[in-house]
């Protein structure tokens, strides 16, 4: 019987738990739940005009989970999962990643539902978002615009949510993973995207990635942008990546950087008891608008001349736009972005087509769609639209992915109860135990049969 096998490898491997595991669950609690009706009725309530119905209830859950932080050191950071309300079908994920956040409670492990995870998990996917490092249960200083700590949290907290399903037999997760995010969010969904690819390659397949107004070339459009001194519509963006710099590699102290008044303040501020619009209201009345203003003029003039400043070389380290994409991506970027210039897409893009990229789409949203935070509704709905295009939900008895039951999944299961194949994973195991009695037999291919006849 598999579940026994599979029950018996999980205690066999417990002592492993007992130490250092990226992606295993520290734990799981329930933070909402929405019948069918509803989630249905909030829908209709946010997106109204856009005629959105959906199929299930749903249920959001807060997991803690172990990853590692800007250092390479273990650590646990927090993050949210939503399933759909049934478990007689096998969904995909999709992991967003959200925007810049700063207050550490201001989070969804905090909050539940939101009209985003509302939609995605009543139209028959698993949700699931990772808080960040810095953010939520995380105490650390969050890893601002830094490639590996962006991907590593994202990448961890979809382990953990294979984990939860791993665990449960009852519950299976189909081979389908997609990945949306805006913002800070587009720029750790390239991240996640890169790490999973050119590094975990043989544990993910992305099936559509979808980046969007993210600053891909840290070091050379968004530091252009702060070296134009000109007023910055979100001015703590640039203390923020600044800081967590500082903080990660260890280039100095605060006060070697920023202004004296800023540099006496600037671990309050960033110490996630505060939200952005406090920040910026601060940097605002104490004239540090543009942000450049809350740097040392010496530090400005240093880093604007010498093209191999330490700083320079660091952000260039966390560029994400020179590398070869394998996967189905979609970059999405409003022509009318005042905070994140759309250039950050067209030159990853265009370096990504250089490079040999084969399946890469750009989206450029017209300036009538307005700018940074105007414009994500209609990039995050439309990218969603083309991931629902792509969607397979699959039901008991499909052994072969293809959201159908029919006479090749009989032969699989076949196989399956006569050990002719050794390649199983859990999502078949689920999926040949028609009858859900944790047993892969003869009554699961005369019901699978049964079900086959009445679709005729």
């Amino acid at each position: 019987m598999w579940y026994l096998f599979k029950l018996s490898f999980l205690i066999s491997s417990s002592s492993i738990l007992l130490s250092f595991e990226r992606g295993a669950i520290v734990s799981v609690e329930e933070i909402d739940y929405e019948s069918h009706t509803e989630i249905q009725l909030n829908i209709d309530n946010d997106l109204g005009d856009l005629g959105i119905d959906v199929d299930y209830g749903a249920t959001m859950y807060k997991l803690i989970y172990e990853t590692v932080d800007g250092f390479g050191d273990s650590t646990i950071a927090s993050g949210v999962f939503a399933l759909p309300d049934s478990q007689n079908e096998a969904y995909g994920i999709i992991s967003w990643q959200h925007g810049t956040a700063i207050q550490r409670d201001g989070v969804q492990s905090n909050n539940g539902f939101d009209v985003l995870s509302r939609v995605v998990a009543a139209s028959g996917f698993v949700y699931v978002a990772a808080d960040y490092l810095g953010l939520g249960v995380s105490e650390t200083v969050h890893p601002y615009i830094l490639k590996y700590p962006s991907a590593n949290a994202v990448i961890d907290l979809i382990r953990a949510v294979r984990n939860y399903y791993s665990e449960d037999f009852t519950l299976s997760l189909n081979r389908q993973l997609m990945l949306i995010g805006y913002s800070e969010g587009g720029y750790a969904t390239l991240a996640a995207q890169m790490v999973m690819e050119e590094e975990m390659s043989d544990e993910f397949e992305i099936t559509v990635s979808f980046p969007m107004a993210g600053p891909y070339d840290v070091s050379g459009i968004m530091v252009d942008v702060m070296l134009e001194n000109t007023y910055y519509g979100e001015p703590f963006y640039m203390p923020y990546t600044l800081y967590s710099y500082i903080h990660y590699y260890g280039i100095g102290d605060v006060e070697e950087y920023f202004v004296p008044d800023f540099a006496a303040d600037v671990e309050n501020l960033y110490s996630g008891i505060y939200g952005g619009g406090y920040i910026n209201d601060y940097m605002n009345n104490n004239g540090y608008n543009p942000p450049i203003a809350c740097m040392l003029p010496e530090v400005v003039t240093e880093f604007s001349s010498d093209e191999n400043h330490i700083l320079r070389q660091l952000l260039a380290e966390n560029n994400i736009f020179d590398w070869i994409p394998q996967s189905s991506t979609y970059l999405f970027h409003a022509l009318g972005d005042e905070l994140v210039p759309h250039e950050n897409s067209v030159l990853a893009y265009d370096t990504f087509l250089a490079n040999g990229s084969e399946n890469v789409h750009i989206e450029l949203i017209p300036e009538s769609f307005g700018g940074h935070a105007e414009a994500a509704p209609f990039a995050v709905l439309t990218a969603y639209s083309i991931g629902q295009n792509l969607q397979l939900i699959n039901p008991k008895g499909d052994v072969t992915h293809d959201a159908i039951v029919d006479i090749t999944d009989l032969v699989l299961t076949v196989n399956i109860i006569m050990s002719l194949i050794t390649d199983i994973d859990d999502y078949m195991l689920w999926a040949a135990d028609f009858n859900s009695d944790m047993i892969i037999d003869i009554l699961d291919l005369v019901n699978m049969v049964n079900y086959i006849l009445s679709q005729t």
